[in-house]
Parts: structure tokens; sequence; C-alpha cells
């Protein structure tokens, strides 16, 4: 049996005790993944409670939900993708390999955010993601993989 799509750590939060907004986001995004071209186990979820405080001290207005694609290739990290829900906004960025933080550090992968309703949200994220990830990847060589 192959793993989830955007499986929770067994320490964080489990989608049984997410808001159903944010269940339904991950129910939706799981269902477009299907059609990625990567392997579910390179997926996973994260999870920043509201009251966790941020690398400045603060605290967030809402619970996030953070959907991560982690890309490598023979044991070589390349690409961190993610979209990160808050209430009615998703904002899909490349992640920083370290801290997994949103970030813009290729020119290829711009970051996009949308607001609406959760079927909006988990749409625009499968396509986003799924732009991203069936381009093609090039070898340091040169050459496509």
């Amino acid at each position: 049996m192959h793993p989830p799509w955007f499986e929770f750590d067994e320490h964080d939060k489990t989608p049984q005790n997410c808001v159903p907004s944010q269940r339904e986001f991950l129910r939706l995004v799981r269902e477009g993944a299907q059609e990625w071209p990567c392997r579910p186990g390179d997926t996973y979820v994260l999870f920043f409670p509201r009251d966790e405080l941020d690398e400045d001290g603060n605290t967030a207005e809402h619970d996030e939900m953070r959907l991560v694609v982690d890309l490598s290739h023979r044991r070589v990290h390349f690409l961190a993708l993610g979209a990160a829900l808050e209430a009615d906004t998703v904002r899909c960025s490349e992640l920083h390999s370290c801290n997994f933080a949103l970030t813009q550090e290729r020119p290829d992968v711009v970051p996009r955010e949308r607001s609406g309703p959760v079927e909006d949200l988990a749409a625009f994220t499968v396509d986003w993601l799924g732009e991203i990830l069936r381009r093609p990847a090039l070898r340091y060589d040169g050459r496509r993989y």
C-alpha cells in the first residue's frame, strides 16, 4: 500500500482534529494530487497553531496548515514547494530548504495567493503545484530527467 498524499506527522495535529474547512481542503488537494508526477511519499503536512510564536515573537490570527512537496533525486534535495492555508486564504510558494518557510529564491517559481471558498483554494493549489511539478527538471550536466 502506498503512503497517503500529505500525511501528518505522528506528533502533529491529525486531520480529525482540524477544522472542517482544513479537512475539506486537504481532501480536495489529495484527490487532485493523484495526477501529479511525484510520489505521495514526497508530500506531508505541517501544522502551525495560532498560539505558536513565529521567529519575530508574534502569534498568528489563525491556525496554518502547510502542505509540503519535498522533491529529491538520488537522495539530493532540489526543490520544496508549499501551500499555506490560513482561514480563507492560501499562499503557494517555494519553501526554504532548511526551515520550510515560504520564500522566493528561484525566479521561475512565482508565489501566488488566493482568497475564497475552500473548493476554489484547493483547485488553485492543485493547479499551481501541478504546473510546477510538470516542468522538466534539468540535471547538473544539462540533461533532462
